[in-house]
């Protein structure tokens, strides 16, 4: 379903309104303006689990790998989109071939069965031209999401997977996880425009581009859009888990979640007391970052048909805009305590839920069993009961269960035992329902429901453990609860740790020192795009530098244009937070602010005039010089 939402914040201007619940204001679940190491202290990124034996060629075989190792079947997990015209770091490369070299985004959006969870924790850009692929991808151990690149990905190519910039990185992705569009989702195939275009570039009719097939509708972007809704949870049940949720407020969690997840997300049972650490950690309430940029349609913004101004994105579509929280969560709030357990439950595979069902089941035969009664009513197929329980349905299917106050629905019958789509059906207090018996067909009488309290043994050895240790981990999880040790996933043995995409510091001319600070965390790595600007010797900075200049001096002079005006977004990106609480920085820092004076001085030095910000906009920004010298 596509997504509706009513934020708890809006940005009116250049204004972040919040909640009035005091003097307080929210904090960031996750700042936008603390990226992180680039490397993890801890764990590896699921790719490098996955990859450890290879990172094979072509791109639909490395689909298929991730598919195998998540225990999928073939196109059952991985969802897959052709974005021609999009807004990553690598939409030049294929300039001007863009409908022939589409960038295709892939992620894992369903879960295998197996062991290794990949489900909303693998995300892929792929782009042909460039040779690269970048990957965002889960680490359980760390709790976050890695950013990588795999470099030199072609045709006899070796392909090298290193840890990208972070700074870089959550410039756009500024949730630290993934982003997509929302709907119509116009820049990928499920345009039919867009989808024309790519089945007959260069007069050759086509069906499928890297194994994604070209004409499809809205139902695979809407995919993607719900997985990174999911994954941008994470982060935020982390966060929760670590600083406002106690040991004996984890060990209720997890009763709930788990039985939110062995009752098929119908609900639990279990309370964790969250609300007031919750409020005392936050009283503001916590701040919930946005994985949504808006929708972009590449084809109806262009002017003209031409490469340059089908690949620029305007300030209001681009991805370094700062986004105000989706919402703010807040102790006082009903939903707080649902949301994060079922948040918490997304972090289990459906192999624990099975698993733990099949455990549950072993130690059934010595649960204590209860009987519910009812007296039902008929008519035709039809039956109601009302009792000890309340049920209606018939011989087949119960359409609702109404037991100790709480209500399951869709339960199928064959013979008396009792399932949910394929499951043991079970109680939100994770009993399973033994059996339901109901008077003989076409007669009233008098219905049976057994439920066996087989839950007993989960619930007690989750209270008695110690759940001080954070982040929560699946393998601490599943050994408490006394169910086997998950199965290798990936590869023989652990793989090596990816290298890290930076460059020593040089000594840089003395025209760039005041660009350093501001600028080097982004424009001084080992990729072109962002252009590296302030990589390499003093000679190649000098010549960068001078060559970027008219692109630096629109970017530095977007800052004295209202935010509701700008063409483009100013360079630094202003920033969203302030303190750790959401807050678009309206101004520049002072330090920017003589940059641009100064790269204004370089373009009057080269073109003995003073730069015209209107006539150089009216150009059409894309049509600027490029920022690298050619060959650099």
């Amino acid at each position: 379903m596509w997504k509706q939402r009513a934020a708890a914040v809006v940005l009116i201007g250049s204004v972040l309104l919040v909640p009035i619940s005091g003097t307080a204001a929210p904090a960031w679940a996750v700042d936008p303006v603390d990226p992180g190491s680039n490397r993890p202290s801890t764990g590896q990124s699921l790719f490098d689990d996955i990859t450890a034996d290879g990172v094979p060629f072509p791109f639909d075989a490395l689909v298929n790998k991730i598919e195998k190792k998540a225990g999928c079947q073939p196109a059952r997990c991985v969802t897959s989109v052709l974005v021609p015209l999009g807004r990553s770091l690598q939409r030049t490369a294929a300039a001007p071939d863009f409908f022939s070299f589409p960038r295709v985004v892939a992620a894992v959006t369903a879960d295998g069965g197996g062991h290794l969870l990949a489900k909303d924790r693998v995300y892929l850009g792929y782009q042909e031209r460039a040779g690269v692929i970048e990957v965002i991808s889960y680490n359980e151990a760390a709790a976050r999401f890695e950013f990588q690149l795999v470099r030199n990905y072609r045709v006899q190519g070796i392909p090298e997977t290193v840890y990208a910039s972070r700074a870089v990185c959550t410039a756009c992705h500024q949730n630290q996880g993934p982003v997509f569009s929302r709907q119509q989702w116009d820049e990928t195939n499920a345009n039919p425009h867009i989808a024309a275009r790519l089945a007959s570039e260069n007069g050759r009719t086509r069906e499928q581009v890297y194994g994604v097939t070209i004409r499809r509708g809205v139902d695979l972007p809407n995919a993607i859009d719900d997985s990174t809704d999911r994954a941008n949870l994470f982060a935020v049940v982390h966060r929760i888990w670590r600083d406002a949720c106690d040991s004996a407020c984890r060990g209720h969690a997890l009763q709930a979640a788990l039985q939110y997840r062995l009752s098929q997300e119908q609900g639990f049972e279990a309370r964790p007391a969250l609300a007031q650490r919750f409020a005392a950690q936050w009283p503001g309430g916590l701040a919930i970052p946005n994985p949504d940029l808006p929708n972009r349609d590449p084809l109806a913004f262009a002017v003209e048909q031409s490469a340059t101004n089908q690949i620029d994105v305007g300030a209001a579509f681009e991805a370094l805009v700062p986004r105000t929280p989706i919402e703010v969560w807040t102790g006082d709030d009903t939903l707080l305590v649902p949301r994060f357990v079922a948040g918490l439950a997304s972090l289990f595979a459906e192999a624990d839920v099975r698993d733990l069902d099949a455990e549950l089941k072993r130690r059934a035969p010595v649960a204590v069993r209860r009987m519910y009664t009812a007296r039902c009513s008929v008519n035709s197929d039809r039956y109601q009961c009302a009792g000890e329980v309340t049920l209606s349905g018939t011989h087949s299917m119960i359409d609702r269960l109404s037991l100790d106050g709480k209500e399951l629905t869709r339960l199928q019958l064959r013979n008396g035992g009792v399932t949910r789509q394929g499951m043991r059906a079970r109680t939100v207090g994770g009993d399973a329902i033994e059996r339901i018996e109901l008077p003989r067909r076409g007669k009233p009488g008098l219905a049976t429901v057994t439920v066996v309290e087989d839950f007993a043994p989960a619930r007690a050895a989750l209270a008695r453990s110690d759940w001080s240790e954070v982040p929560f981990a699946r393998a601490r999880m599943r050994a408490t609860l006394g169910l086997p040790a998950m199965s290798a996933c990936c590869g023989p043995g652990n793989s090596l740790p990816a290298a890290v995409n930076t460059i020593a510091a040089a000594v840089v001319p003395a025209q760039a020192i005041g660009f350093v600070a501001p600028c080097a965390a982004c424009h001084r790595t080992a990729e072109r795009s962002p252009p590296n600007f302030l990589a390499g010797d003093a000679q190649r900075v000098s010549a960068s530098l001078a060559q970027c200049a008219p692109r630096m001096f629109v970017r530095l002079s977007m800052w004295q244009s209202p935010a509701s005006s700008r063409a483009k977004v100013p360079m630094p990106p202003p920033r969203a937070s302030h303190g750790g609480s959401p807050s678009i920085q309206a101004a520049p820092d002072p330090a920017v602010s003589a940059l641009q004076a100064t790269v204004a001085e370089w373009l009057r030095a080269e073109s003995v005039q003073a730069p015209d910000l209107t006539a150089m906009l009216a150009r059409g920004y894309e049509n600027l010089r490029p920022c690298l010298p050619a060959g650099s």
